[in-house]
């Protein structure tokens, strides 16, 4: 035997509840998320306008970027495109950029792993307030590490190298690595490992089987954020590369605007589009693993 109950208003059709409500109940439920909407939209056109506006002037022709300033061109072409691709010195720039951020990721995480357990681990004299001394190095700006770097190098024999820019790029990014990684490493229970140190596990063992699996979000937030300090730099690359053979993508836009002699503005929009897409597409996949590792690790 079957009842059948009658709905409440909570569980009546939406449309039927506000029409009960009234037009006053409608707006003010709309209303009350307005402080919301306004600045998350706004967020949106700012991120995402310049893009589209890149885009946009990446498939005119350059006397169309002044006299045509539409949004969406009347005549789109990818001409712009083929010549920063078929550009001497774009492929191996593209590639030199590859090698040098994924090896500044991989450096940095390998340095930032242990040091970020000692500091999170360990109790010893003055741990936090080395801790917040790593944090230094951030603060100078690489423009005013431009001239010491560079007599470094040539002093060492290293200039124009590529692992030179690895190890520059990494001791850039590896004071935020740390700290963001100390904060993530607290957060794991201590009782994992004192149960995995009854089992007869040394130290190395727990850190491998143990933080490591349980910090792959903070891991990939760290090497993403390395990578892109490598992808982007321009300063210390134009103090400390010389050839075509070891130049990165920013040195050579900036080449791409010098050689012209004028503003070949669609080839330099082409070119950004060029070097975003890539790390767009990997940042989509990967972006829950860099949202949830920022939010853990900025808890201490």
């Amino acid at each position: 035997m079957t009842a059948q109950r009658e709905k409440s208003p909570s569980t009546a059709e939406p449309g039927k509840a506000w029409k009960r409500r009234g037009w006053k109940a409608w707006l003010l439920h709309y209303l009350k998320r307005v402080p919301v909407w306004i600045p998350l939209i706004a967020l949106v056109v700012w991120t995402v306008g310049p893009i589209l506006m890149t885009l946009s002037i990446s498939l005119k022709v350059p006397p169309e970027v002044y006299s045509d300033p539409s949004l969406i061109p009347s005549n789109p072409t990818l001409g712009a495109y083929s010549e920063v691709i078929n550009r001497q010195g774009f492929q191996g720039a593209f590639i030199n950029s590859l090698v040098v951020g994924i090896g500044t990721a991989v450096l940095t995480l390998a340095l930032a792993v242990p040091a970020a357990y000692a500091f999170a681990r360990f109790r010893f004299r003055g741990r936090h307030l080395l801790l917040l001394f790593t944090l230094l190095p951030r603060l100078i700006p690489s423009l005013g590490l431009m001239v010491p770097l560079y007599r470094l190098a040539v002093s060492l024999g290293a200039l124009d190298r590529k692992t030179t820019l690895i190890l520059v790029f990494t001791s850039q990014i590896l004071p935020l690595a740390v700290w963001l990684l100390v904060g993530f490493t607290q957060q794991i229970p201590r009782e994992l490992e004192e149960a995995a140190n009854v089992d007869g596990t040394n130290l190395l063992q727990r850190i491998r089987y143990i933080v490591l699996p349980l910090s792959f979000p903070a891991l990939i937030t760290i090497g993403v954020l390395a990578f892109r300090e490598a992808w982007n730099e321009f300063n210390l690359v134009l103090a400390l590369t010389r050839t075509p053979g070891n130049r990165t993508l920013p040195y050579e836009l900036w080449l791409l605007q010098d050689s012209v002699g004028f503003a070949n503005n669609p080839a330099m929009a082409a070119f950004a589009i060029l070097t975003l897409i890539p790390f767009v597409f990997v940042y989509l996949r990967i972006e829950r693993y860099v949202v949830g590792g920022i939010t853990a690790g900025s808890s201490k």
